[in-house]
């Protein structure tokens, strides 16, 4: 028996997945789900969805916050943003997280945006395993 994993983010909902064990970056830590797990519901912070299977590859996910409920071996991910870990472009990533530390912010909504913002980014270079860069800066 295995999990069924279902990831859905605003854009889309992702292709259900089979899975013998998942592990969620929850909001009191890392949770890890086998089938037969109780029924669970957790906030989700940024970090990394591991999705591991006997028979498909191992997948790595970097996820923007959200919630996971666990229900009758039904894994039910919704989140903000879901990217692949193999998918994340470290040039890319880094020119955003420049213009996001370069700007300045009048509008104090506008930089709490930009802190998120570059902190999702630094999600998914860790998720990736690439170098992160300091953020602390932006205050």
């Amino acid at each position: 028996m295995t999990l069924t994993v279902h990831i859905i983010t605003p854009e889309k909902a992702l292709p259900p997945r089979q899975a013998d064990h998942v592990t969620v970056p929850a909001s009191e830590g890392d949770a890890g789900i086998r089938t037969g797990h109780a029924p669970y519901v957790a906030q989700l912070r940024n970090g990394r969805l591991f999705v591991k299977s006997a028979t498909n590859p191992d997948e790595s996910w970097a996820v923007r916050g959200g919630v996971v409920q666990v229900y009758k071996d039904e894994v039910k991910i919704l989140t903000e943003g879901a990217t692949p870990a193999a998918e994340v472009s470290e040039k890319d990533l880094l020119v955003r997280l420049e213009k996001l530390l370069a700007a300045t912010y009048e509008d104090p909504i506008e930089k709490v945006k930009a802190k998120a913002e570059a902190q999702w980014i630094v999600s998914q270079l860790t998720v990736a395993g690439k170098t992160t860069p300091d953020i602390s800066k932006m205050g």
